[in-house]
């Protein structure tokens, strides 16, 4: 079964309200000046600087605004108990998006209808990808350290040495 996680499914989200800002910036640069921050984040993660920035922006119902709202909404679905409930409050929730005028969001939303039934399986499951995610950043600092390594061998060495699974047993044959 195919799963694709919350965390890289916001992420994907999230990646398109900026990219909306950007955009936007051009039209409104006194409003976004400096609010990248405000607007990536949750409301619940925000500082009180970063909540009276982004009240502006939501107050002023700019493209970035609504496709923040858009991203909270779809946060929405984990919290279906079925994968039937998901998928239905997925099917309301593209069509809002693709009929607005943010093209960011719009390109986000068709990409993840291509991936729905990986994203609606965790629904009412407890699958992750955390341990597999784990292991790559442990994996990728190693590689920022091996720079010093002579070679691939000895990074795989230390691969398999800092993840518990290089045997140090050493078998001595009497001869």
């Amino acid at each position: 079964m195919l799963v694709h996680d919350k965390f890289h499914v916001v992420r994907y989200l999230t990646d398109a309200i900026d990219q909306t800002r950007r955009r936007e910036a051009r039209a409104e640069p006194i409003l976004l000046k400096k609010a990248r921050y405000a607007v990536l984040k949750r409301l619940d993660k925000m500082t009180e600087k970063q909540r009276e920035k982004f009240d502006k922006i939501n107050d002023a119902n700019i493209r970035t605004a609504k496709a923040w709202r858009m991203r909270e909404n779809f946060l929405e679905l984990y919290e279906c108990n079925s994968k039937e409930e998901a998928t239905a409050f997925f099917n309301r929730w593209y069509e809002n998006v693709v009929h607005s005028n943010i093209i960011h969001m719009k390109k986000a939303a068709k990409t993840l209808k291509k991936h729905l039934d990986g994203i609606t399986n965790q629904i009412g499951t407890q699958i992750s990808n955390a341990r597999a995610e784990q292991n790559n950043n442990k994996i990728a600092r190693l590689q920022r350290a091996a720079y010093g390594y002579r070679n691939v061998q000895n990074l795989r060495t230390a691969i398999l040495f800092f993840n518990g699974q290089l045997d140090l047993h050493i078998k001595f044959s009497h001869d």
